[in-house]
């Protein structure tokens, strides 16, 4: 289980992290440091903007690991519903749909250091798009792979 979802993981977090760094640097000139950079500030704060490479590396990592998390969660929902597998593009679209909602709109503001910043309805609308489909059916296949 671990290699496969390993996998679905990083490419289902890198995915989704340059599409985000893309869409806010073309709509709001975001230089693409920023991204990775928030996200490790939902650990470390608003010190995060100050720490250059290493934040955004770390920023990186930690959501790659949320993503890994993502799959992991999705391989064991699929084993107790084979239903998920079946109708693994449907599921896996809804999933990454539902995992942006909780993650960006449910534990990002309940649980980061100091909040989240305001959603914009474009943002919204690009990030279920992206999570859907980025997120989503990585996690779906990994499901499949591993019942294969």
């Amino acid at each position: 289980m671990f290699p496969c979802c390993l996998l679905a993981g990083v490419v289902a977090g890198l995915a989704d992290l340059g599409a985000a760094i893309l869409y806010w640097w073309v709509i709001d000139g975001v230089p693409p440091l920023r991204i990775p950079q928030s996200i490790a500030a939902w650990v470390l704060g608003r010190e995060a903007f100050a720490g250059g490479m290493a934040t955004a590396v770390a920023g990186t990592v930690l959501f790659v690991v949320l993503t890994w998390g993502l799959v992991r969660l999705y391989a064991s929902l699929a084993t107790a519903w084979p239903s998920l597998r079946r109708h693994s593009v449907r599921s896996g679209l809804m999933y990454g749909a539902l995992a942006y909602v909780a993650v960006f709109h449910i534990a990002v503001p309940l649980f980061a250091v100091e909040g989240a910043a305001p959603a914009r309805l474009d943002g919204i609308g690009f990030g279920l798009f992206a999570c859907a489909v980025l997120v989503g059916l990585p996690c779906a296949w990994a499901a499949r792979r591993l019942r294969a």
